[in-house]
């Protein structure tokens, strides 16, 4: 969904009519109903004008298959393939096939829930340890310098957005209570500035 709320051209392939329905009316993209491994199905999605290919079934060796088929038969330049069971690992390498984790997936979209009312996080990167997010500070932040506020080897404030106007501080920059900042965060680190973000307890 998110990819289509972006704006790009997403087909979904599914051979459980029902969980292409669970998408809802929102949804601007086109579905297909069938195998994701299945090169008559694939056409029929136009897999032929894609740029990048996902199986995400709970079927690793359906997936296995999937991403194959983008591959070899129609020649798709990025495929990614869900992995559910870590003991495949060697068989995908072996088949050059990129993966995720679906035990990671799901500790992400948790971590997300947990995280989303304090950080605003956009982008994350490949270990998971460390997140490029936004904080909105309040009073408790009102003098203190940058310098102050990270944290060593956890925190890096990048950018802060005061007023409408954005700019890149320096260790003395004192912070305000409204601004916005931009940080690489190690991930955990939210207890550690909590007292400082608007709507964080003393």
């Amino acid at each position: 969904m998110t990819l289509s709320d972006e704006g790009h051209d997403v087909s979904v392939v599914d051979e459980d009519p029902k969980k292409i329905e669970v998408l809802g009316a929102s949804f601007n993209g086109r579905t297909q109903v069938g195998l994701a491994y299945d090169v008559r199905t694939l056409r029929m999605a136009d897999i032929e004008f894609a740029d990048a290919f996902v199986a995400v079934t709970s079927n690793d060796n359906a997936n296995v298959m999937a991403v194959q088929v983008a591959k070899e038969v129609f020649g798709v330049p990025k495929t990614i393939a869900r992995m559910d069971d870590p003991a495949r690992a060697d068989v995908y390498r072996a088949l050059d096939v990129q993966y995720v984790l679906g035990a990671h997936l799901v500790s992400r979209v948790i971590h997300e829930q947990l995280m989303e009312l304090e950080f605003n996080i956009h982008v994350s990167f490949g270990s998971g340890d460390i997140e490029i997010v936004e904080m909105r500070l309040g009073e408790m932040a009102q003098g203190i310098t940058v310098r102050d506020f990270q944290i060593r080897d956890g925190l890096r404030v990048s950018a802060v957005e005061r007023m409408g106007a954005t700019f890149i501080p320096t260790g003395d920059t004192e912070l305000h209570a409204g601004d916005l900042i931009v940080a690489a965060a190690k991930v955990g680190v939210a207890d550690r500035v909590h007292e400082y973000l608007d709507g964080g307890s003393p």
